[in-house]
């Protein structure tokens, strides 16, 4: 924890998920048509579908710490609604300026339905809203870790029976399970990982007043281990292959996989961050602390109208990460440099009045 009580474990883990994120975009959005049966190709998307998933759990966990934070301080139930809605209402907000600046920037090119696509800060606002005010039913940690822990599991396995729903607006059901668009961050399948974040942060919380922290991070660990090993162990038996069944959609197996490796994770930015230089600065920690002007200004770079399109080799692609990784962190880092540059500024302007003062 830094000075400004941020667990910056978790802003580490928030810019990982963020790099890992920029070079899937880049390879899949800048690769040719030829070069995408290559495996390297294959596994870089592959790791391009880890982020979504860390950045929804992270959501849950954050959620768990500023509610949590709120009653602490004797916050109403009135309170705590509230910050709950003005959170995921800007989140919503952003996520549709950012579709309609795309559409008015990249046009003609631009096609006028993309604004209404169900992407990451859209699900992440609904998440935000729907289990954030159900969190707020319950008073204490231990209620709303039973409470979130139970409703993970049941919505996990209740995801391939709802995920087929129809019947709804096209709007709603855009949300709820993308309408029949597996590209939509939908409600369905993706708020379990929020779910298991909520769950996680306030066992957290808990678990920080009644043992070791870094005893409490083994656990994190074992716990990951197990849930890939139970996830990879339901793929081996076709018993929970029913509803509508998609392995990296909708399947309960690659939910624990991807849970497995979120924790893994987790154990892994806490090592990290407990190093003697941990204190210094980080390009992953500063991603992460400005994950969404990042997110927003790759999209203009890597699909706008300035972009390479699908036109190059998979080592072109790459080779261009060589500057673009740099440009974003360029751009993450921009406060940090105002500042800096502002603090020196003013020791410039302090030196004639300190002269002045010594003579």
């Amino acid at each position: 924890m830094n000075a400004n009580n941020r667990l910056v474990y978790l802003d580490w883990m928030r810019g990982l998920g963020v790099l890992i994120m920029l070079q899937g975009h880049v390879v899949e959005g800048w690769v040719r048509q030829q070069d995408r049966a290559s495996e390297w190709f294959w596994l870089s998307q592959f790791l391009g579908g880890l982020p979504a998933p860390v950045f929804l759990f992270l959501v849950g966990v954050s959620l768990a710490l500023v509610l949590d934070r709120m009653r602490r301080k004797g916050a109403s139930s009135l309170q705590l609604v509230k910050k709950v809605l003005r959170r995921s209402a800007w989140i919503l907000f952003l996520a549709y300026a950012f579709r309609i600046e795309q559409y008015l920037v990249w046009y003609p090119f631009s096609d006028w339905r993309g604004i209404f696509k169900v992407d990451t800060l859209n699900c992440i606002a609904i998440c935000t809203l729907v289990i954030g005010l159900v969190s707020i039913l319950f008073k204490s940690r231990r209620t709303n870790i039973a409470a979130m822990g139970t409703a993970t599991g049941a919505f996990v396995f209740l995801i391939p029976l709802i995920y087929p729903l129809e019947g709804l607006p096209r709007f709603v059901l855009s949300y709820v399970n993308g309408a029949g668009n597996p590209s939509y961050f939908s409600f369905f399948p993706w708020a379990a990982f929020t779910l298991a974040g909520i769950t996680l942060g306030y066992v957290l919380l808990e678990a920080k007043e009644r043992m070791e922290e870094r005893e409490f991070f083994k656990h994190i660990a074992v716990a990951g281990i197990c849930a890939y090993a139970v996830g990879y162990g339901m793929s081996l038996t076709p018993v929970f292959e029913y509803g509508f069944f998609d392995y990296s959609l909708t399947s309960p197996h690659f939910f624990f996989v991807r849970l497995g490796l979120i924790l893994l994770i987790l154990y892994g930015a806490y090592l990290w961050c407990r190093r003697e230089t941990a204190y210094r600065w980080s390009p992953l920690v500063t991603l992460g602390q400005a994950s969404l002007i990042v997110y927003w200004m790759h999209l203009e770079v890597v699909y706008g109208r300035f972009g390479f399109g699908s036109t190059l080799r998979l080592s072109d692609a790459v080779l261009h990460l060589v500057w673009f990784l740099p440009l974003m962190l360029v751009l993450a880092s921009y406060r940090r440099i105002q500042n800096t540059l502002t603090e020196a500024w003013k020791q410039v302007l302090r030196r004639p009045e300190s002269a002045e003062n010594a003579g």
